[in-house]
């Protein structure tokens, strides 16, 4: 245990280097280091762990992909090459100060860098581009069967608010094309994003939520924040939504998961937030008036909570 760690940065370091990439045509170390341009005995040995715990395998002497490592390559429609890569770096860090955020109930990651975690993310564009795509590639699984569970047809107009690069309101504008689909999210977020048939609108949720939908999702957006910025939030979401408006908020609830905990120590010493109980995000949003309807689950994860403005 006290070692596991090696492992994931070993698949990482071989994320962030395009070895998988590289590796789609078996190659051999030499091969490799030259392509690379890495020391071919350092990367003998990466290559070796990683054929040690299934990321690769050796034939003769070339190395090629296994089911793994080809999920970990960018353009396998199922990739996760960014989700890998997420959970090293600022977020490695953050987590080796632990006991901070422990002892005080505060935001690590705020500490260390003097920034809460999104505004850090968007002075780095490049920081924020593989963030978002990391996102994508779990919105990508975690949401593919919302336009299943919801008949978004009900409504002439839909906006994703903090939507990311749109895989949400891109599956929901596929299966129901005569919805009016909007995304809405930072304008720095919105340069990287490809998905054609959605109208966008840049702007932020602190601030003014543009009111062109009867209906709005944010989805994973209030775990990241704590109750008084999530609270502004909803309120924005509720002068931006007409009357008889929806609300679809999609979290991971807590009392419905047998553990979450290390989840929320991970929201809390990121994103000074929490993961919530159904309860509490009820309570958060019947706070500033909405009227919860009712629940849908969506997976092992995530729950559908649907509130209306009355």
């Amino acid at each position: 245990m006290f070692t596991e760690f090696w492992k994931y940065l070993a698949v990482n370091a071989a994320c962030k280097m395009n070895l998988f990439d590289v590796l789609e045509i078996p190659k051999s170390a030499k091969e490799l280091s030259q392509k690379l341009k890495a020391d071919e005995q350092t990367l003998t040995h990466l290559l070796n762990a990683l054929c040690s715990f299934g990321f690769l395998k050796q034939i003769e002497n070339q190395y090629t992909l296994t089911e793994k490592s080809e999920l970990l390559t960018e353009h396998h429609p199922e990739s996760l090459k960014y989700a890998c890569m997420n959970w090293a770096n600022e977020h490695l860090t953050a987590w080796q100060n632990l006991d901070y955020s422990v002892k005080t109930g505060k935001s690590a990651f705020e500490n260390l860098y003097q920034s809460n975690f999104f505004d850090y993310l968007n002075k780095y564009p490049v920081k924020l581009n593989a963030y978002h795509k990391a996102m994508s590639e779990y919105a990508r699984d975690d949401y593919k069967t919302l336009p299943e569970k919801v008949d978004f047809s009900k409504h002439k107009s839909i906006m994703d608010c903090g939507g990311g690069y749109g895989i949400v309101i891109n599956a929901i504008k596929t299966k129901f094309p005569q919805v009016d689909c909007f995304l809405f999210d930072l304008p720095q977020v919105l340069e990287n994003e490809t998905v054609t048939n959605i109208q966008k609108i840049g702007g932020s949720f602190f601030e003014t939520i543009p009111r062109v939908a009867e209906a709005i999702i944010l989805s994973r957006v209030l775990h990241d924040w704590n109750d008084e910025k999530a609270s502004l939030i909803l309120k924005n979401c509720f002068e931006a939504l007409p009357e008889g408006g929806t609300l679809y908020v999609i979290e991971n609830c807590t009392e419905k998961i047998n553990d979450i905990s290390l989840l929320s120590l991970c929201m809390t010493l990121i994103c000074d937030s929490y993961e919530r109980t159904t309860e509490k995000y009820t309570l958060l949003c019947e706070q500033r008036k909405f009227k919860f309807q009712s629940d849908i689950s969506l997976n092992q994860l995530q729950i559908i909570l649907i509130f209306n403005k009355l």
